[in-house]
């Protein structure tokens, strides 16, 4: 080691860089647009939709209510939703095209046209986190011209990580236009609307990706410190000089390769050394109760994932504080989360899919049914009037009904009560009919005898 600059204050960072967690959109060198700073940005999403349990309950209940029982069956379009040259019925590809809107913001499926190019004869499920847009061509060839006319093409590769593998060559495919036909198979290909992307476009989450990665690594944290044993993380302090600049920082990628991030939450190191002067100093280093600061950020994540999925605690099934939540509380907001995000949703999958329908010939449009998870409205009210209604029976049947009833009369007969009041409160507590109950408080009405 180089022991010049003794004096010198050397660092060592152990912070982990921060990810790109909303990449831009941009053109590069290949023939498509990346989709992400490294063209695998689905994959990221995927990752998040897969390791926070938050984020995956409310993306599947979207799902749920958006496409989870698939289109309604009529008898116009029972053989059309069949799809009896796919692979899949319309409704499963409904369903599937609605778990990539929520998760990428868009979804895709491909049509092949009959041998005559009149009618539909295929539709296939693509994932959309296997499609890349084409860029504009500015030269001379067919699909630059077919460009200019208002024609879409696009990549597609089963594994976008390495496409270097023959199998995974990214192939060009034309998208859907009813003009151009040469193409048996063509792409549907369906973004959200996003202010400020060109290409592609961002989930609906997007201002919650840094809060949906975080409760993942929070939960990884706490895994790791539990195969870690709850050791303490630890400063290694070396005696033996100071090592020239490019040690270091060799030195210092290769901790932070192997000690950095959740990953390695509470792990010690062991070193060796000749002798005594050599040796490193172990310093445990005060954690500043990682695990609690976490844990008191959960509220805070739980509300910012919810709060950009477009829902409220109630509707992600969340216990608040000190609130039961009625059924009416329930279906008020199951309701509005039905209006503001799920109407919106379902719109976007049943306009592409009712272009295509209508060339079919079909002429009542497709729409989808979705899941709801709140009870319904008729099912509630009626059982909770059938539940009252026998408490009040079994009331007026008790010995304490009958003796609050002799009170009332009591109380009227005496002129303390009129005999409105009365009537009514034997009408709100022991559910008689009004008329009965006047008749039983008129003074020529004999009152009930006691057996006391």
């Amino acid at each position: 080691m180089d022991k010049k600059n003794d004096n010198a204050p050397k660092l060592f960072s152990f912070a982990a860089g921060s990810n790109l967690n909303t990449p831009t959109f941009s053109e590069s060198k290949a023939d498509w647009i990346p989709y992400g700073d490294n063209n695998l940005y689905n994959e990221f999403l995927v990752e998040l939709l897969n390791t926070s349990t938050k984020h995956n309950s409310l993306v599947k209940k979207k799902v749920n209510m958006t496409a989870g029982e698939g289109f309604v069956e009529t008898v116009e379009n029972k053989e059309y939703l069949e799809n009896i040259n796919g692979k899949e019925d319309l409704s499963t590809i409904a369903f599937k095209c609605g778990y990539d809107l929520m998760t990428y913001g868009g979804y895709a499926y491909a049509i092949t046209w009959s041998k005559d190019k009149k009618t539909i004869a295929r539709h296939s499920y693509v994932d959309f986190g296997k499609v890349r847009e084409a860029k504009q061509l500015e030269d001379d060839s067919e699909m630059a011209k077919m460009q200019e006319e208002g024609v879409d093409f696009y990549y597609m590769s089963a594994d976008w990580s390495n496409t270097r593998d023959e199998k995974n060559t990214p192939k060009l495919i034309q998208g859907f236009n009813e003009q151009f036909k040469d193409e048996t198979t063509q792409l549907v290909y369906v973004t959200e609307y996003r202010p400020g992307c060109d290409y592609y476009t961002y989930p609906d989450y997007i201002s919650s990706v840094d809060w949906i990665e975080l409760d993942k690594e929070i939960a990884n944290f706490h895994i790791n410190s539990v195969k870690n044993g709850f050791t303490p993380s630890m400063i290694i302090s070396f005696r033996g000089g100071i090592p020239s600049d490019e040690e270091m920082k060799k030195f210092n990628k290769k901790i932070q390769k192997e000690y950095a991030g959740t990953d390695n939450a509470s792990r010690v190191f062991l070193t060796f050394s000749e002798s005594g002067d050599t040796a490193p100093e172990f310093i445990p280093v005060n954690l500043n109760a990682s695990d609690e600061r976490f844990l008191q950020l959960e509220e805070q994540i739980q509300q910012n994932i919810v709060i950009a999925h477009g829902a409220t605690p109630i509707v992600a099934g969340i216990a608040i504080a000190g609130k039961l939540g009625s059924s009416d509380e329930i279906l008020e907001a199951e309701d509005v989360f039905q209006s503001n995000v799920i109407d919106t949703k379902q719109h976007l999958i049943e306009q592409s899919f009712n272009k295509i329908a209508k060339i079919n010939g079909l002429t009542e449009p497709l729409e989808l049914s979705g899941i709801n998870s709140a009870p319904d409205i008729d099912e509630v009210v009626p059982e909770a009037i059938d539940k009252e209604a026998e408490a009040r029976a079994n009331l007026k049947g008790s010995v304490g009904g009958v003796t609050g009833i002799l009170e009332i009369q009591r109380s009227v007969s005496e002129g303390i009560t009129s005999v409105d009041a009365g009537a009514a409160v034997l009408e709100l507590i022991y559910g008689i009919d009004p008329q009965e109950a006047v008749r039983m408080l008129q003074p020529t009405t004999k009152p009930i005898e006691s057996n006391d």
